[in-house]
């Protein structure tokens, strides 16, 4: 009797383990990683400050894009204001590290909140966010994640094409714009700009365009820059006020993964 309480003691706990690694199994992770930076704008702008509350993703029950039947994940809730002006030439801001369950996701979604603001001229102005924080911005960029996978996405805000000035009025709007890709599909196009003497040149816009698509980027103080672009061709030219640049690079070709270098220009 003994001997038969103990082979069922056994077995009790062999299948205890057994239901464990199973439950283990059922929820294997890898990690997602959005980083976030800035197609600078143009004029007396100097701070664009964007106040994101929320970031999640759509988890989805099959691998099609049109999958609405899953849920929504929250990456992170945690109040945060970035100054997208300060994310240029390859500064970044890390909205979210953090482990995901392995699976299919068909959007990304940052929730806004109330206390996004333009600074012009020294002057502060409230941006206004249309359904920010109800229905938030969403990228319907479909990825997969496997067990022990690092997913790295990139956010470019393009501030130019977000914040709209109402005529005659000291009022802006923010309807966001994001490229959204993975940053293994990119890579780097860097330079310098400087004046005939060799000394940089601040604030000068240079340009990355393929096809009917532009791309820019401001050069730093010491005329430095970096356009963090998807891979493809681009022609690359620079322009300032009133100043010329000494040419223009034409069909470059970026590869994924790849950092060119030396892509200089003198301004005349």
């Amino acid at each position: 009797m003994k001997n038969f309480l103990l082979i069922l003691l056994t077995l009790s706990l062999v299948l205890i383990i057994g239901c464990d690694n199973n439950n283990n199994e059922g929820t294997e992770t890898g990690q997602i990683i959005i980083k976030a930076f800035d197609a600078p704008f143009q004029g007396n702008v100097e701070h664009i400050f964007l106040n994101i509350v929320e970031v999640s993703v759509h988890k989805s029950v099959s691998e099609s894009e049109s999958d609405t039947s899953g849920d929504w994940i929250v990456l992170s809730d945690t109040d945060t204001t970035i100054d997208f002006l300060k994310l240029v030439n390859g500064e970044m801001a890390i909205l979210v590290q953090t482990e995901l369950e392995a699976g299919h996701y068909s959007q990304q979604r940052l929730l806004l909140g109330d206390s996004s603001a333009i600074v012009v001229d020294g002057n502060t102005y409230d941006l206004k966010v249309p359904s920010g924080s109800q229905s938030g911005v969403k990228f319907n960029l479909g990825f997969s994640i496997s067990p022990d996978e690092i997913a790295e996405f990139y956010l470019d805000f393009d501030a130019e094409r977000s914040i709209h000035k109402y005529p005659n009025d000291d009022r802006y709007i923010l309807q966001p714009t994001f490229r959204v890709f993975k940053s293994i599909s990119s890579g780097t196009i860097a330079g310098t700009v400087t004046d005939a003497s060799g000394s940089g040149l601040q604030n000068i816009s240079v340009y990355a365009v393929a096809g009917d698509d532009s791309i820019a980027t401001l050069t730093s103080e010491s005329g430095a820059y970096m356009l963090i672009l998807l891979a493809g061709t681009y022609d690359i030219s620079a322009q300032g006020y009133e100043l010329y640049a000494d040419t223009t690079y034409q069909a470059v070709q970026l590869e994924a993964e790849k950092h060119l270098t030396n892509f200089d220009f003198i301004m005349e």
